[in-house]
C-alpha cells in the first residue's frame, strides 16, 4: 500500500508540472538579449494593451495564463521593439528569436498559429506575384508601352481575384477555427456583400460563436444588410464646410451618389477626376453628389475639396473613420460610394472610373 502511495504522488508531482490542459505556457528566448522586459500585449480599439510581462533573464523568459478562446498576441521587447503577431491558444508555445533579426522570429507550439501559418505562407506567394505585376505595369506606363501596362493590369486584377478565391475557400475550409473568422473579419468584409458574409459567418463552428472576430463580422453583416442593392438608404444629416446641415433625403427626386473619401487618401484623389467628369456630364440631368469626408482637419478637407474641384456638395463631422454617416453605411475602406435612384434607393455600389459613367449612362439615356 505504501508502494502505491509513493507512486502516486510521484505521478501527481509529474503532472503539476505540466501547464494545465486548459492553460497556456509561452517558453522564449532572445538571442543577443541578456537583460530586459517583454510584453504580452492584445489590440483593444486598435491600441496596443499590455496584458502580462515578463523579465529577461540570461536571454530567455516565459508566460503562463489562460485563453478563453484562442486569439492574436503580440510579443514586445522592452518599450519599442515587436517582435511576434500570433494566435494564442492553451498549449505549450515555445518563441526563439534574434535580437538582429526580429521578424524572423520563430514560434511553435500553437495549433492555432499553425492554421494560420499555412494561410500566410500561400498569400505571401500570391502577394509576390502581384508586386511583381505592379512593377510591370509602372515600367510599362513609364515606357509608354500601354499594350503592356494593358496585359498588366487585366493579369493583376486576376491575381486580386485569386487572391479573394483562395482567403474563401480557405474560411470555408477552416470553420471550426478562429483564423478563419479573423479572415473573414480583415479580408473579405471590405470584398464581400452582405448576404455572401452572412452565409460564411452562419457556418462557423458554435465554439468560436464568442470570438470577438465573429461578433464583430456579424455586425458587419447587419451594416452591409442596411446599405444593400436595393434597399432605402438609410437618412442622414451632416454639415457642410459652413456649418450648414445637409439633408440626404432632401435630394429625393434626384439621382445620388454618396461618395466617401478623405483629402490623405491617395486612390480617392486619384479617382476624384473621373467623379468631376461624371458630375459635369451628368448633372444637368438630375444627377447630384454628397461627398461624405473622412478627414480630421478640416484645412485640408477644405483645400482638397477647392484643389480637385469638387464643385457638389460637400459633409464632414471631422471623426476620420469614426465619421457617423461612415458608421452608419458600415464604411470601413475608402474611396466607396453609393448609387441612389430618384426614390432614395440603392441602385449600385462601389462605382469606380468608367464603371460609374456607364451605369449613369444607362439612367440618362441621350
Amino acid at each position: 500500500m505504501k508502494k502505491f502511495i509513493a507512486i502516486l504522488v510521484l505521478a501527481l508531482a509529474i503532472v503539476s508540472c505540466q501547464p494545465a490542459k486548459n492553460d497556456f505556457s509561452i517558453k522564449g528566448s532572445i538571442a543577443g538579449v541578456e537583460t530586459g522586459k517583454v510584453y504580452l500585449q492584445k489590440l483593444v480599439d486598435g491600441q496596443p494593451q499590455s496584458l502580462d510581462t515578463a523579465d529577461v533573464i540570461g536571454g530567455k523568459f516565459s508566460f503562463k495564463g489562460k485563453m478563453e478562446i484562442p486569439d492574436i498576441r503580440y510579443l514586445r521587447l522592452n518599450e519599442q521593439d515587436y517582435f511576434a503577431q500570433f494566435f494564442l491558444d492553451n498549449a505549450n508555445i515555445n518563441v526563439k528569436a534574434n535580437k538582429d533579426s526580429l521578424r524572423s522570429t520563430k514560434i511553435t507550439g500553437s495549433p492555432t498559429q499553425d492554421v494560420f501559418q499555412i494561410y500566410i505562407s500561400e498569400m505571401e506567394k500570391l502577394n509576390k506575384e502581384i508586386i511583381s505585376l505592379q512593377g510591370k505595369y509602372r515600367t510599362a506606363m513609364s515606357t509608354g508601352n500601354t499594350s503592356e501596362a494593358d496585359k498588366a493590369e487585366i493579369d493583376y486584377k486576376a491575381m486580386l481575384d485569386n487572391n479573394k478565391v483562395y482567403a474563401k475557400n480557405f474560411v470555408k475550409e477552416h470553420s471550426n477555427s478562429v483564423v478563419a473568422a479573423y479572415i473573414a473579419l480583415v479580408q473579405l468584409s471590405n470584398q464581400l456583400d452582405g448576404a455572401e458574409l452572412d452565409s460564411i459567418a452562419s457556418k462557423f463552428a458554435p465554439e468560436i460563436s464568442k470570438s470577438e472576430y465573429v461578433v464583430k463580422l456579424k455586425e458587419i453583416v447587419e451594416e452591409q444588410n442596411r446599405t444593400s442593392v436595393g434597399t432605402v438608404a438609410p437618412d442622414f444629416t451632416m454639415n457642410d464646410p459652413e456649418g450648414k446641415p445637409v439633408q440626404l433625403s432632401s435630394f429625393r427626386g434626384k439621382v445620388v451618389l454618396i461618395d466617401f473619401w478623405a483629402a490623405w487618401c491617395a486612390p480617392c484623389r486619384q479617382e476624384n477626376p473621373n467623379v468631376v467628369k461624371a458630375y459635369q456630364q451628368f448633372h444637368s440631368k438630375g444627377f447630384e453628389i454628397i461627398g461624405v469626408s473622412l478627414d480630421r482637419a478640416k484645412e485640408d478637407w477644405v483645400k482638397a475639396i477647392q484643389d480637385d474641384h469638387l464643385t457638389w456638395t460637400q459633409v464632414s463631422d471631422l471623426q476620420y473613420f469614426q465619421n457617423a454617416v461612415a458608421r452608419l453605411y458600415g464604411v470601413n475602406s475608402i474611396p466607396q460610394s453609393f448609387l441612389l435612384d430618384k426614390d432614395g434607393k440603392i441602385i449600385a455600389k462601389g462605382l469606380r472610373g468608367e464603371q460609374l459613367t456607364k451605369k449613369l449612362a444607362e439612367l440618362f439615356p441621350n
